[in-house]
């Protein structure tokens, strides 16, 4: 992860601040603005356009003071950190080398078993067995594709 930009809006009287982490599935876009009446600091931490987490905290001083922009700053590198730890976490957590690799040899030998299932017909199996590989490997497209049509056959 990395962090790609910063920037704070100087010419408006409500400052705005975004910076974006890269990830190793993407841009994580982390958003902050002072908003509504009365003034408050919104966060909202975006992935691929859907929001995973708002942040709201009271803005201690008028909007238009010159105090403001420092605040939205200091809140918004509080909220930056705090997700950056988070993804630094989970990342821990992920196995790594011939763990990893084993998880995927044996997701391989779940996913032929449940081609065969679907090709005898035997469709609970194969769902089953598809469902047991996408906890082991959540984002391979394959997966979701065979769990999408054997989803849309209802079968």
């Amino acid at each position: 992860m990395d962090h790609a930009s910063s920037s704070i809006t100087q010419d408006s009287s409500r400052p705005g601040l975004t910076s974006l982490i890269r990830t190793g599935r993407g841009l994580m876009t982390v958003q902050t603005e002072i908003v509504g009446d009365p003034a408050q600091l919104v966060t909202i931490v975006d992935f691929r356009g859907r929001v995973l987490k708002s942040w709201k905290g009271p803005l201690l001083v008028e909007p238009n003071d010159p105090a403001a922009p420092s605040l939205a700053r200091k809140w918004h590198a509080e909220i930056e950190a705090r997700v950056r730890e988070s993804l630094s976490r989970a990342a821990d957590k992920r196995p790594t080398g011939d763990r990893r690799r084993a998880e995927e040899e044996a997701v391989a030998h779940l996913f032929i078993a449940a081609m065969q299932a679907y090709a005898d017909r035997d469709y609970p199996t194969a769902r089953s067995v598809l469902e047991a590989c996408a906890l082991l490997l959540p984002e391979d497209p394959r997966i979701r594709t065979a769990l999408q049509r054997l989803t849309s056959r209802r079968c």
